[in-house]
């Protein structure tokens, strides 16, 4: 159960935080994503009311099923711990689990705001993309937004971040358009980070093409 006995060993704690990974956030589970709110609420009232190795994937898990309560709930807990990185880090990246729409807007305006230093916009961007119901909203904000991103992150560190993420599509469209998004926007200095971002969307397509049959035919069968 959560959150475990406070005396369970770090390597236990581990497993149930990859076990709430699964469940929560890649399950998309909504009582796992409840009990995670619960959690959540209670450690920004008490920190001590969870073992270190949870809390960043209760945050997360919490914010795959958030709203925009729990969200505004976040965002004040970073006004607050400028002065402690560690923690600071467990709340912000865990704005791009939220999945709603609105949301999802609000953290691509939060990575582009004076609030949010340059090297952590492409964080925020690339955690958006890497979620499949943040990754279309985030792909058209980056094209939108690229002269005035390539000008605040510059095209040696964060740019070649946000390249890296778009490997996370799985289609031949999006390759194409991703492909020919750089061809009219090169970047010169990510070149191999863009090879191997197209190299896994196609690997990927490539795969769901193949499986795609075998899983139609075994839904088939087993709702019958």
């Amino acid at each position: 159960g959560l959150p475990g006995d406070p005396d369970d060993a770090d390597e236990r704690q581990s497993r149930r935080a990859a076990l709430l990974s699964l469940v929560g956030g890649t399950g998309n589970d909504p009582a796992v994503q409840r009990r995670a709110t619960e959690l959540s609420t209670l450690y920004i009232a008490d920190p001590s009311s969870l073992p270190g190795t949870l809390v960043s994937t209760v945050l997360r898990v919490a914010a795959a099923g958030g709203d925009a309560e729990l969200y505004d709930r976040y965002v004040a807990q970073l006004e607050g711990l400028a002065a402690e990185p560690e923690e600071f880090y467990r709340f912000f990246a865990a704005l791009p689990s939220f999945s709603d729409p609105v949301l999802v807007q609000r953290t691509l305006a939060f990575a582009m705001s004076p609030a949010v230093r340059s090297q952590d916009t492409a964080t925020l961007i690339a955690g958006l993309l890497g979620r499949s119901a943040s990754r279309d909203a985030a792909w058209m904000f980056v094209q939108a937004e690229w002269p005035t991103l390539t000008q605040k992150l510059g095209t040696f560190q964060g740019i070649p971040g946000i390249i890296r993420a778009l490997g996370s599509f799985c289609s031949t469209d999006a390759a194409a358009q991703v492909a020919e998004f750089f061809r009219n926007n090169a970047v010169a200095s990510a070149e191999r980070t863009l090879r191997q971002a197209l190299e896994r969307i196609d690997n990927c397509a490539a795969l769901v093409t193949r499986q795609s049959p075998a899983l139609t035919s075994w839904l088939a069968a087993t709702t019958r």
